[in-house]
């Protein structure tokens, strides 16, 4: 592991844990993380082959949710943050609302467009309407929110065919797209596994995907304005 930190020229702490059970392990391990009087606020997991293991993710980012630390579950594609030249790239939030996952998406965002590699991103941030009402309601508050939080980003809304399921609809409009960001929300207990399978075939056929659970102390902070 040290090896290949060392290649990709990070500067980073590379600790290895033996565990007899996944969720206790991971609980127990972002507990006790930390040096110097800082505690890790954000854990990052590889998105999983087995749904399986993805169920066990979703019962952890219940556990972390009381300890105020959030859950990124990404599944990055080879080559996707190579280093080199800066290319013109898309990075595509999907926003719910709902969950309150926006603000840490809007950052993490923030943060990965600030990389010489993606300095020329475009930044969009998506979201489904059931018709035009609701469509332009969207846009509008969108449209003031991301100048007042100095956020770079294009609102495009869209309004969802009756005859297209939403999984096909975002399949469709982020295709393309180099990194998809989507909010997470909690599945009620005894419900994990129908949530992975409906995760994994959201991030199925899509490029670079993470999925954002925002469970820290300042939820909320970035984002004051109503929609209402």
């Amino acid at each position: 592991m040290k090896d290949v930190l060392d290649d990709e020229g990070l500067v980073t702490f590379p600790e290895l844990y033996v565990v007899s059970d996944v969720v206790e392990g991971i609980t127990n391990v972002s507990q006790a993380n930390g040096m110097a009087g800082i505690e890790s606020n954000i854990l990052l997991l590889g998105w999983p082959k087995e749904e399986k293991l993805l169920a066990d993710f979703l019962r952890i980012m219940r556990r972390l949710e009381c300890l105020n630390k959030s859950l990124i579950i990404g599944n990055i594609q080879p080559g996707a943050f190579t280093a080199g030249e800066s290319l013109k790239r898309s990075i595509h939030i999907w926003w719910g609302g709902l969950q309150r996952n926006g603000d840490l998406m809007l950052l993490l965002t923030y943060l990965l467009s600030r990389n010489p590699e993606w300095l020329r991103s475009k930044i969009q941030v998506m979201s489904i309407a059931s018709d035009e009402i609701m469509k332009t309601r969207t846009e509008n508050y969108l449209k003031t929110l991301l100048p007042e939080i100095r956020i770079d980003a294009e609102p495009s809304v869209v309004v969802k065919p009756e005859d297209e399921s939403v999984i096909d609809l975002i399949h469709k409009e982020s295709s393309n797209a180099d990194v998809v960001m989507f909010g997470l929300a909690m599945p009620d207990i005894g419900k994990e596994e129908a949530y992975a399978r409906h995760l994994d075939r959201l991030a199925r056929d899509l490029p670079t995907v993470f999925s954002v659970k925002n469970s820290s102390l300042f939820i909320g902070e970035l984002l004051k304005q109503d929609f209402e």
